[in-house]
């Protein structure tokens, strides 16, 4: 097991994501109708989660919505992560990339639209950055003296420029970069990096509090497919003829066959939002 995890150790995550990034590409970008093979491929939006889908809180961290937002995110990828990767360790890094993505995704199913699209490696890209800022504070004196160096004040004007950029153009989510900037920092500040002496009985149930908090979002995410019965109750006292559908849909998919679909002439459902991603 110990060789196991010395040969994972060394390999090269960073380039293996890059790797990933331009080969979906490819594969989704060369065709006639690229929307339709996102969807196919991983898009992700809330109420596909929420119908039982939860590959796609992290699948969507791979994906790309053009050629500018691949390069911007792939630019972004090698910068910070051979540094990032070279300090955690290749494991680290790979659980870091992982469960940032995934965070990112809880965040948008939390507060967007259950129909907002959203496809980008960005949100784990922020959960970097708040790695990065959780091991310098736990690299210093105390948790507030890495203020003193240029690095890294210069690492929280970058990001809180990309806020402000997220904030203005309305097809970024700026959602799934924060839900992914706070997972990366609380991973690398109770997980990774424990700071100077034995972990006391405190630190470790401090970790375990943000373990259960994080496990405790993502399963509300998925709620409605486990709960049939909140789905069908919702649905029968719903007066939206969209949502209606859609919840009849996921009581269908968790296993239960719906009786009483909404009549179609009640109304269409109306266009979802447009895919919304990283710069």
């Amino acid at each position: 097991m110990n060789e196991l995890l010395r040969r994972a150790n060394a390999a090269p995550v960073t380039f293996l994501c890059a790797l990933a990034y331009v080969t979906v590409a490819v594969l989704t970008f060369a065709d006639t109708e690229p929307a339709i093979k996102l969807q196919n491929a991983g898009l992700m939006t809330p109420a596909l989660v929420a119908s039982g889908e939860s590959w796609r809180l992290l699948t969507h961290a791979f994906l790309h919505g053009g050629i500018v937002h691949l390069l911007f995110n792939l630019s972004a990828l090698m910068w910070i992560g051979p540094m990032l990767e070279h300090s955690l360790g290749s494991v680290r890094f790979a659980v870091l990339y992982a469960v940032t993505a995934v965070g990112a995704g809880v965040a948008v199913c939390l507060w967007a639209d259950p129909r907002q699209a959203v496809v980008g490696g960005s949100g784990a890209l922020f959960g970097m950055m708040g790695a990065a800022v959780a091991m310098n504070m736990r690299g210093g004196r105390d948790l507030l003296s890495f203020l003193d160096f240029q690095g890294p004040r210069q690492l929280l004007s970058l990001i809180a420029v990309n806020l402000v950029i997220g904030w203005l153009l309305p097809m970024v989510s700026n959602t799934a970069h924060i839900g992914g900037l706070l997972t990366g920092f609380l991973l690398t500040f109770f997980g990774f990096d424990p700071g100077r002496g034995p972990a006391t009985a405190f630190t470790r149930a401090l970790r375990a509090g943000v373990a259960a908090l994080f496990v405790s979002l993502c399963c509300w995410c998925l709620w409605p497919v486990t709960r049939w019965d909140w789905l069908l109750r919702a649905a029968t006292t719903t007066a939206e003829p969209a949502r209606q559908q859609l919840l009849f849909e996921a009581a269908q998919r968790s296993g239960l066959p719906a009786p009483g679909r909404p009549d179609p002439d009640q109304g269409t459902e109306p266009d979802p939002p447009p895919p919304r991603r990283g710069r």
